[in-house]
């Protein structure tokens, strides 16, 4: 007896059932993005306890815990101007759970100040968010008799490599804002690099470094309870809440204009549907009443904004500060 049925050959059904295994992992990949975060997560922080990037990376850790309900914990892993943070990230499973909390020297000034690269601060990353922009604060120590640029600027020529600056590192733009004023000057300073800022303003405060030109939320504490003495901001505008405190293109140094950013990215093949995920709820954070009440309090002026925004935005620091280490004579070591 003939029959019009015909059943799959078994070769059909071998390569069918494997299209469907195949299709597994991204539906797993599609629910898991839904559902994420599912355990802690972790912001690997370049810079000791106590600096910018920590206090702001502690900030939104703090807002997400808060949002998602798991914890998120900030890890400090400091050294070499952030590339040991940057380098384990860069690395870091891309499954969500490692995120760098970025500053312009681990995304577009390091390649710049360090010869032996172990990460690609573009190609290895997914950009999440820019946090925040920051001034910096010019401020010297108590002990040094100097209270305007212009006094620091003559007291630094007639006594040249007698004083020394600090930083929270190679590549931060503590480091090269102060060698961008260094060029424009003439003055001549011995670069003192830390682990973070913290150190270096316990340094400053303590008058074993005379000069930092610091992010204004690790430094603006200090400077406000009279612990070091504020002396310019750094960026072409006063910074409102200290509109008493001058520019240092208005104290003595025409056209000086330099600032810090700090981001959230995470490794570059990290799910695109994550990154959306926490770019959306930090940027509702950052634009709310309460984010930028609490930023702008901390010295920051909030951001956000979209992935692409931040791709642009670091691509364009990254030439502007190419050219100051250019202009500043910076050699890589």
């Amino acid at each position: 007896m003939s029959s019009s049925i015909r059943f799959p050959s078994r070769r059909s059904v071998i390569l069918g059932g494997a299209a469907a295994l195949g299709a597994l992992p991204l539906i797993s990949r599609r629910a898991s993005a839904a559902e994420w975060p599912t355990k802690p997560v972790k912001f690997v922080v370049p810079f000791a306890a106590g600096g910018t990037t920590d206090i702001l990376a502690r900030l939104v850790a703090q807002k997400m815990s808060e949002e998602y309900g798991q914890q998120f914990i900030v890890e400090n892993k400091t050294g070499a101007g952030g590339n040991i943070a940057a380098e384990f990230v860069a690395k870091a499973d891309a499954d969500g759970y490692t995120f760098l909390v970025g500053t312009p020297g681990t995304h577009a000034i390091n390649k710049f100040v360090f010869k032996n690269m172990t990460y690609d601060q573009v190609k290895d990353f997914s950009s999440v968010i820019i946090i925040a922009k920051v001034p910096n604060l010019m401020s010297v120590t108590n002990s040094l008799p100097v209270k305007s640029v212009q006094e620091f600027i003559d007291l630094a020529k007639s006594k040249p490599d007698q004083f020394f600056y600090g930083t929270p590192g190679l590549g931060s733009t503590a480091h090269l804002s102060t060698e961008l004023f260094k060029s424009m000057t003439g003055v001549k300073l011995t670069h003192v690099p830390f682990r973070g800022s913290a150190p270096a303003l316990t340094d400053l405060i303590g008058g074993r470094v005379q000069l930092m030109i610091d992010n204004l939320p690790a430094a603006q504490p200090f400077a406000e309870g009279n612990q070091i003495r504020p002396l310019a901001v750094s960026t072409a505008t006063r910074w409102e809440p200290m509109k008493d405190i001058p520019t240092i293109a208005e104290a003595g140094v025409p056209g000086y204009d330099a600032a810090s950013w700090f981001t959230i990215t995470s490794p570059a093949k990290t799910s695109k549907e994550i990154v959306a995920k926490l770019n959306a709820s930090t940027d509702k954070y950052i634009k709310s009443d309460e984010g930028k009440a609490r930023l702008i309090k901390l010295g920051a002026d909030p951001v956000g904004g979209s992935p692409a925004e931040m791709d642009a935005y670091v691509q364009s620091e990254s030439e502007k500060w190419g050219k100051v280490a250019q202009f500043a004579g910076i050699k890589p070591e």
